[in-house]
């Protein structure tokens, strides 16, 4: 059997193999046994085979473990799938590329480097070089130059396939082009900026086709050289830590290369000492990795107040890109005394005293030397700290707002309060007993519910320009105090509803023109504020021609006809009047005209939905007696372009 195609074989280290395709059953695996031997860890020994019969080229997975990809989908096992022209495929790491052979002498595949013009197809198209190097984030242009050799004006579509979705954006994707004219099409080559985009070579193939014939394609071959990026991502929990606790450094490569780190640590007034279970760290693209550190003072101050000391981690790159990046943080160092607890001390000592000498005349009662918290005001849920020092006491005891909390023994310093069950300011009491004796010291604790957006969506985040539509937004909302949902002016509300401030929803009704944001804000009782948006992108409504329409310059068939709608060519619709029987719609060459609804099948929206044209033409009113003019008449033909039949002494014209 003669070759019926190609299969290139491009690896991850730059290596390409091209191999020919003869006979009707080909098998392509690790094994040594099969038509075409990949070497890959993850391809199976048996892969997938290809199919020819009756001149059509199937291709099937043979229930593999990793998968095999045509043109970005996972074939199902043992389902055969129709291979087109030109078709990627994607086995592991390997990128391979399939080029059905034509039985025409003076057609040869694509390849890259070069782009054959076959002599049977009445156009030619190329493209302006065949490698393009791209980063993330950023663009390039591929320029696709189309020249008509017929004899009559046609229409043409281009398709691309082979790259990730989003990547490729052409001009147009369908345009109409005279008889011996060339045009250039501009293609945006944007990959986004993400980590699982890997750098290497990509594969591209546009295929230029001539509307209404199957056999006038055109594939075209070209590489896309994706570049790598580095991106750090460092965060520090807690930003202040307390003497002695530890802390956590969060890292994230947000780049689609590994990452190699050496992290430092720099305190510049001194007097610290923080350390890191980790200063070497290698990422992969998109890796995070958790180090905890410690930092403590060296030394700290007999009597005073406490102080902050800042220190910062810093994170550099061992690549040859070479940079930094820091995070600050702090240390909050408590004196060995405070003002309160030295005063505390001397009357410790003063109450030791007088415990002395209590010996010798009666029973000793408990002193409570310092009773302090670590925050006067928490969110709900936020653990408080209590510290204290006391004498003589036998056993304590925790109140809060006088319900009793804890039972603690005689040498405890330090309890961890649970605030979860506090949604408001509480009084904590220590109790120290001894005997009968007892003495109490309380202090306030202020707890609040935390702000938080549980919930903000849309039922929608896509509307169809100047398409009247509803638009239903929902919340929910726990600690805030007031909230505001915004939304543009011209919407209308329809309803408003909500079991509570802060659970909801409203209804809303417009007809958007471009993209916009609907937001909600929240705010709590200490002034905290919190914000959430969401996009609502708005894309142009599509209507279909059931057959060549006429256009014309205005809303009615007395006005001047302009140009054609070809049928199934789809166009945009731009508006309507107030009977709904004219539109006025847009073509892929964004020239407009008006045409009658009967002669377009409109899907995904309600005609009467769409926005009305305040300005569209008018007839002039006729006159009491009008001179006879001749009149053009216009008949359109599906095999050619519309005959005009002009009066003696004027000339209409159509054009698509």
């Amino acid at each position: 059997m003669a070759v019926f195609g190609r299969l290139d074989v491009l690896y991850p280290d730059g290596q390409r193999q091209s191999h020919q395709l003869d006979g009707e059953r080909l098998t392509v695996g690790s094994a040594s046994a099969n038509y075409i031997r990949l070497a890959d860890e993850a391809v199976a020994a048996s892969h997938f085979r290809i199919d020819v019969k009756a001149d059509v080229v199937s291709i099937t997975d043979l229930d593999s473990e990793t998968g095999t990809f045509v043109s970005g989908q996972r074939l199902q096992a043992q389902a055969p799938r129709k291979l087109r022209a030109v078709e990627e495929i994607r086995v592991g790491a390997l990128r391979l590329t399939y080029y059905q052979r034509n039985d025409s002498p003076t057609q040869a595949m694509p390849a890259f480097g070069e782009q054959t013009q076959p002599t049977w197809l009445d156009f030619r198209a190329s493209l302006q070089g065949g490698e393009f190097r791209v980063f993330p984030a950023s663009n390039a242009t591929i320029s696709l130059e189309v020249s008509n050799l017929g004899r009559a004006e046609a229409s043409f579509s281009i398709e691309t396939s082979g790259l990730p979705e989003g990547w490729i954006k052409p001009e147009r994707a369908v345009f109409p082009l005279p008889a011996n004219e060339t045009t250039q099409i501009q293609f945006q080559i944007k990959p986004a900026r993400r980590s699982d985009m890997s750098p290497g070579d990509y594969p591209l193939t546009i295929s230029v086709r001539r509307q209404g014939d199957l056999d006038q394609v055109l594939p075209l071959a070209a590489i896309i050289q994706l570049g790598g990026f580095s991106g750090l991502s460092l965060a520090l929990a807690p930003e202040l830590c307390r003497d002695g606790d530890s802390f956590s450094l969060f890292l994230l490569n947000q780049g689609n290369i590994p990452l190699r780190l050496a992290l430092d640590l720099r305190h510049p007034q001194g007097g610290l000492s923080v350390a890191l279970d980790q200063t070497r760290v290698e990422l992969p693209a998109g890796g995070r990795r958790r180090i905890s550190g410690q930092a403590r003072a060296r030394r700290r101050t007999l009597i005073g107040k406490p102080v902050e000391r800042p220190f910062a981690v810093i994170a550099r790159s061992m690549d040859p890109g070479d940079y930094s990046v820091a995070i600050p943080a702090r240390v909050r160092v408590q004196p060995r005394l405070s003002y309160r607890a030295a005063t505390a001390l001397a009357l410790a000592l003063f109450v030791m005293l007088l415990a002395a000498a209590a010996i010798f005349v009666g029973t000793l009662e408990p002193g409570i030397i310092s009773f302090e918290l670590s925050q006067a005001q928490v969110a709900r849920g936020t653990p408080v700290q209590l510290d204290w020092s006391a004498a003589n006491a036998q056993r304590y005891v925790i109140e809060v707002d006088r319900a009793r909390l804890a039972d603690l023994p005689g040498d405890a310093e330090a309890y961890t309060l649970d605030t979860a069950g506090y949604v408001k300011p509480v009084d904590i009491a220590l109790i120290a007993l001894r005997g009968e004796a007892r003495t109490v010291a309380t202090r306030r604790l202020d707890v609040y519910e935390p702000l938080v957006i549980v919930r903000f969506e849309a039922n929608q985040t896509a509307m169809l320009r100047r398409v009247a539509e509803s638009l239903i937004v929902r919340w929910e909302v726990t600690g805030a105090v007031s909230l505001d949902v915004s939304h543009p002016l011209e919407f209308e509300t329809l309803r408003e509803s909500a079991s509570t401030a802060m659970l909801g929803e409203i209804e809303l009704r417009g007809a958007p023109d471009d993209d916009f944001d609907i937001k909600l804000i929240a705010v709590d009782e200490r002034g905290a504020v919190a914000e959430r948006s969401i996009t609502i992108t708005v894309k142009a409504p599509e209507c279909l021609p059931l057959h060549d329409a006429l256009l014309y310059a205005g809303p009615g068939r007395g006005f001047q006809q302009v140009r054609l709608a070809v049928e199934n060519v789809p166009v945009l619709a731009r508006g309507t009047v107030a009977d709904r029987d004219w539109l006025q719609v847009e073509l892929a060459s964004g020239r407009t005209g008006w045409g009658l609804r009967s002669d377009f099948e409109c899907r995904g929206f309600d005609v009467g939905a769409l926005a009305l044209i305040s300005d569209a033409p008018q007839l002039p009113t006729a006159s009491a007696s009008p001179s006879p003019t001749a009149a053009p008449t216009v008949a359109a033909a599906r095999a050619g372009s519309p005959s005009v039949t002009p009066p003696p002494a004027s000339a209409a014209s159509a054009e698509s």
